[in-house]
């Protein structure tokens, strides 16, 4: 459109100046005009009801395609929005037609502002009333212009011809139909950016899993990571203590377990609060009592929303621990299981193994779907594709729903394996690339380098004419080194072995590997970032965890789920809501593994697994008579309680005991070439210094104690040069010594492990013994001091009964023999 024009008019009457039109001017206007026709009052109206038109018609089909778009959401909340019970359901189905009401009278009241009401259920009638409203409006627009034209020839004077009249008409005519113009665009733009989000799912790859409503899948992970918490949930599982309830079940495999799930409030059962005007929130489901699998059923992978990946790749049938193993694991429930034996532990790493490449490729295959939309959205449009998507305008979107998916943490890692030796993320690594890739080693990169440095055999030497015992050769089996971090990234193709931490999707790590990386407080170097999102944990050989360092793994654990201190690794548009809220630690499923019961494990189980989904331990079977009676040395052992009110003050009180009563004692010519046994490195540390403090002969080995000096120690106290030898639990642990010349036996506290007890009395016999000491075999004692928070100790010892009548029983003192039953 041209530049317009501007009107020049005569001075006014009563000595107002106006703007000089010379008649020249004129007459050059007049002959630049001849060539056009002036339009006529007729069409100038005409224009006007067309804009008012195309303006009224992109109204109307804005506020339709929100009414379908409302319609289709309501109605996939309706079935499975409100779960509840019964009278929720038909709460929510009053719900939804309320949202109908409420959203057609929101459109009358927004078209009133405009002179037209829709009906959005006869679109043939809204036509007619649209044609009316306009030729009213046209009629209306066709006075108002009249009188403006009007005022437009008094202002302007006699001088004023029609041709200038014209001009001006012409002029104001041109720039509404420029206005109407880019009204059509911006409605046109609207249309195509609907449409182009209608067929981004055409071009998602096959693989994938389908894009599915959330309220309407069953998929456990699904249920678990998209929803968010109640407000009556959040407050039960965050109280301190959580309130849960308890219940007993019998599984064929495992045995008897004890379910505890959070305690269901009244306020859990309300309907769900509105999240906006025609959108409710629904809150995740709390977790139910898992079903006990039946031995003879056949497994359906599909229905258990097995990726098809991995279902293709399980060649062997499940027994009954793996059936009940895995049904706790696919309800995303915590587990602690406290009869790992090495009978069954390839049968656990493959179950969890197999949950844990489970939930990473559900995982990935969301956010590649959802990543596969949004980069679809943001492709430019063509002028043929906007033709052909114009001739498609059945369940449009609006242009104005923004797309967005929160299927991410803050960071990409998301499940942490935590095993002790190199030998054992081997044999995890393996178990995964063997559901991920089967027998084809094409498909995960860096195969060959993961062998080299996580394989070869054991840098121990097990002798064979001392043989070591058989837990102990199995336990050091292949490669030992606990210094080890591997990061492991899928996607749908491929497993990529040594990828970047923070673009991995699984981690297994070593205690002390995660320890060093973390660092302690004050130091500069830090990073724990990476464990901010870890959504799935497991534990294996947990007491090989504590042999080590139980320290190191609870250092881990208060670590996890932290705020990042850098965000170069987090998409703040796909991270969860949950996420954001610091919910992380309620959506943690974890698993801990263990071979027993001890105070650590039960106090991690308390304090750090807080699903909300609930959690289940196994309720371990201790035999009657516990590991004493593996016992083949006829010697007395007392057992003498050291009576205390808190576990703080146990430590000072059984030393306190032992410097007053036991110490006095053993320290007489008679109780030479006696062994204290000592569990906890700090009171082998409290007993060391006490006894160079009061000067007393003694030796020591600990696991810090190098081999030149265990030897020497060793023949000290065999030739009875000193006599005491301090030591403790995990040098006997690490490396299994078969101490000689042991007359005297005093146990600082019960072994952690059940299996030393006998095997330290049983290094008593004959055959160990220095024959030229002097000292009579009828004259040998073993001696145990215990405490009433020992009784995890105790039970794995004497069995469940004597040990609740040891620690119960006004009697302080206890002696049994060899023969006894």
């Amino acid at each position: 459109m041209g530049p317009r024009r501007t009107i020049f008019k005569k001075p006014g009457k009563g000595g107002r100046k106006g703007q000089f039109m010379s008649q020249g001017m004129k007459k050059k206007l007049k002959k630049e005009r001849a060539n056009r026709p002036t339009p006529t009052r007729y069409q100038r109206n005409i224009k006007h009801i067309e804009r008012s038109q195309e303006a009224t018609q992109a109204q109307k089909r804005q506020i339709e395609a929100e009414r379908k778009y409302r319609q289709e959401a309501n109605a996939a909340f309706g079935e499975d929005v409100l779960v509840g019970s019964d009278s929720e359901e038909d709460d929510s189905g009053q719900g939804n037609g309320e949202e109908g009401t409420a959203f057609e009278d929101l459109a009358v009241e927004f078209n009133g502002q405009i002179g037209q009401a829709i009906d959005s259920e006869d679109e043939e009638e809204s036509e007619e009333d649209n044609a009316l409203s306009d030729e009213a409006m046209g009629e209306e627009e066709e006075g108002e212009l009249g009188e403006h034209e009007e005022e437009l020839e008094e202002e302007q004077g006699e001088d004023m011809s029609d041709d200038e009249e014209a001009e001006g008409e012409e002029v104001s005519n041109d720039e509404e139909n420029d206005e109407s113009k880019k009204l059509g665009e911006s409605d046109n733009e609207e249309m195509e950016s609907d449409e182009e989000e209608e067929e981004i799912g055409e071009e998602n790859p096959s693989d994938l899993s389908s894009d599915e409503d959330e309220t309407e899948t069953n998929d456990p992970y699904t249920l678990h990571t998209a929803f968010n918490l109640s407000p009556a949930m959040l407050e039960t599982i965050a109280a301190e203590p959580p309130r849960v309830e308890q219940t007993k079940l019998l599984f064929p495999g495992l045995g008897p377990v004890l379910v505890e799930l959070p305690k269901n409030s009244t306020a859990a059962n309300r309907r769900p609060e509105p999240k906006g005007i025609f959108a409710k929130e629904r809150y995740a489901k709390p977790g139910t009592l898992p079903i006990v699998p039946k031995d003879d059923e056949s497994i359906d992978w599909n229905k258990l929303y097995v990726k098809e990946r991995i279902a293709r790749n399980i060649t062997e049938p499940l027994d009954a621990l793996q059936r009940d193993v895995f049904t706790i694991l696919n309800g995303y429930q915590d587990l602690h299981f406290a009869q790992r034996s090495f009978e069954n532990a390839d049968r656990l790493r493959y179950v969890y193994c197999l949950h844990t490449l489970n939930h990473v490729l559900k995982a990935a295959s969301k956010v590649q779907q959802h990543t596969i939309k949004l980069a679809a959205k943001q492709k430019p449009v063509t002028k043929e594709d906007a033709f052909r998507r114009r001739q498609v305008k059945k369940n449009m979107i609006p242009a104005t729903v923004e797309l967005e998916y929160r299927d991410q943490g803050f960071v990409r890692p998301k499940v942490l394996i935590v095993v002790p030796f190199r030998e054992s993320a081997l044999q995890c690594v393996t178990m995964l690339k063997r559901l991920f890739a089967g027998e084809n080693d094409k498909g995960v990169l860096n195969w060959n380098r993961f062998t080299e440095e996580y394989g070869g055999g054991s840098s121990l030497h097990f002798p064979r004419r001392n043989p070591k015992p058989a837990d102990y050769e199995r336990t050091f089996a292949g490669n030992i080194d606990d210094n080890f971090r591997l990061g492991i990234a899928f996607n749908r193709s491929t497993m990529k072995l040594y990828a970047k931490y923070y673009g991995s999707d699984v981690m297994i790590a070593s205690p002390l590997a995660l320890r060093l990386a973390i660092g302690a407080k004050g130091e500069r170097d830090r990073d724990y970032d990476f464990l901010a999102s870890i959504e799935l944990l497991i534990i294996d050989q947990a007491d090989v965890c504590y042999a080590q360092n139980w320290d190191h793994l609870l250092h881990v654990m208060e670590h996890l789920h932290h705020q990042p201190k850098s965000t170069e690794y987090t998409e703040f548009s796909r991270v969860r809501e949950w996420c954001l809220s610091g919910w992380s630690k309620f959506y943690r499923q974890s698993i801990l593994l263990s071979a027993f019961e001890l105070p650590d494990f039960r106090s991690l189980y308390n304090k750090h697994f807080h699903n909300y989904r609930g959690k289940v331990r196994t309720i371990r079977s201790v035999q009657q008579t516990g590991t004493i009676r593996q016992v083949v040395v006829p010697v007395p052992q007392n057992f003498q309680r050291i009576d205390t009110s808190t576990l703080d003050g146990a430590g000072a009180a059984r030393f306190a005991h032992f410097v007053n009563v036991i110490l006095p004692q053993a320290r007489n010519v008679t109780m030479a070439r006696c062994m204290i046994y000592v569990p906890s490195y700090f009171d082998y540390v409290r007993l060391r210094n006490h006894f160079k403090q009061e000067d007393i002969s003694f030796t020591q080995i600990c696991e810090y104690t190098p081999d030149a000096k265990i030897a020497r120690a060793r023949d000290m106290f065999f030739h009875g040069s000193k006599h005491f030898l301090l030591y403790s639990e995990r040098a006997h642990f690490f490396r299994r010594h078969r101490i000689r010349g042991v007359r005297h036996l005093i146990l600082y506290g019960p072994p952690v492990f059940p299996q030393f007890y006998p095997e330290l009395v049983n290094l008593m016999m004959k055959e160990n013994q220095n024959p030229r000491d002097g000292v009579e075999d009828a004259s040998m004692t073993v001696t145990v001091l215990y405490t009433r928070y020992d009784s995890y100790q105790l039970m794995e010892m004497m069995g469940i009964e004597r040990a609740n009548a040891m620690i119960k029983a006004p009697r302080s003192v206890y002696r049994f023999t060899t023969d006894q039953k």
